[in-house]
């Protein structure tokens, strides 16, 4: 019963103020970044079909997986589409959005993921 009490004279405060002007001007929001094109739509989808297909794959190792799924944690689907996007449009005819495997490859290394530096780790752990 108190609760109700609080919440009715929170809700009585609140209106009172709203009608001499005392509550603050809610904040301008932020301009909203433009719609994505279809094409940008296409491709990060493309992208989130790779990383989810490394992740269900059981020839992709589980350190490469959890730089995957790291960078999908830390950085939205528009960010990892931007550098996905720049790596292909800096290294023309070399890596094909048709083939999974090449994607797969730029993903991991734009995820942080350095295949020589894990092999560095590996090795001096071994010794």
């Amino acid at each position: 019963m108190r609760t109700i009490a609080k919440i009715m004279t929170s809700a009585a405060l609140a209106a009172a103020l709203a009608g001499t002007g005392a509550m603050a001007a809610t904040p301008a929001k932020a301009p909203a970044k433009a719609p994505a094109s279809k094409v940008e739509v296409q491709d990060a989808m493309l992208y989130l079909k790779v990383i989810i297909s490394g992740l269900q794959s059981d020839k992709v190792e589980q350190p490469v997986k959890g730089a995957l799924v790291g960078c999908l944690y830390n950085n939205s689907l528009g960010q990892i589409t931007d550098s996905m996007e720049k790596v292909i449009a800096e290294n023309p005819g070399k890596i094909h959005k048709d083939n999974p495997s090449e994607l797969l490859g730029v993903m991991v290394r734009i995820c942080g993921y350095n295949p020589q530096a894990a092999a560095a780790n590996n090795a001096a752990k071994g010794r």
